[in-house]
């Protein structure tokens, strides 16, 4: 990775919709607490939203849990999801704007999600789990307040924070 950790919080979740706002305000709140700028804050709640619902939606998985881990370095942040669903095909996902199932019987308009992705991250990567699943990477850059805040990020980047770990059960 090339830059010390600052702090890793690793969650594992079941695949229900009611876990994504606390996975939102978790992040939230971590970074404001580094006092990163407002709208980088915004993205990174939205992807790990995004990457939340798309397991919920699409995974499948074996287990129906799966794992958010964020990892806080001063230069960015790094979101991963890993599941243990059906497997993702980038080259079979329908066009942005079409027509697919909601999942509770009706139809929806969708695909927005990964050039919403694509267009917030700074680096995505698509991984498929051997022997089934998926592990999505997502990096962030960090932008602070103030050079200051950003100073202090430095500090705590080089002393090593330390690591949350969250079950829900």
């Amino acid at each position: 990775m090339g830059f010390p950790l600052i702090l890793r919080l690793s969650l594992e979740l079941p695949e229900d919709g009611h876990y994504i706002r606390t996975t939102r305000l978790l992040s939230r709140c971590l970074l404001e607490d580094m006092c990163v700028m407002r709208h980088v804050i915004d993205d990174v709640e939205t992807i790990v939203a995004e990457l939340c619902s798309n397991v919920i939606r699409h995974a499948q998985s074996t287990s129906a849990k799966f794992e958010v881990t964020l990892e806080y370095y001063k230069p960015k942040v790094v979101i991963t999801v890993r599941d243990t669903g059906a497997g993702f095909d980038q080259n079979a996902v329908r066009h942005v704007g079409s027509m697919r199932d909601d999942g509770y019987g009706g139809e929806r308009l969708g695909g927005w999600g990964l050039s919403l992705l694509d267009g917030l991250s700074d680096k995505v990567d698509f991984t498929t789990t051997d022997p089934h699943g998926t592990t999505v990477r997502v990096e962030k850059n960090l932008i602070y307040e103030t050079q200051a805040d950003a100073e202090q990020a430095r500090e705590r980047d080089t002393s090593y924070g330390g690591s949350v770990t969250v079950s829900a059960v």
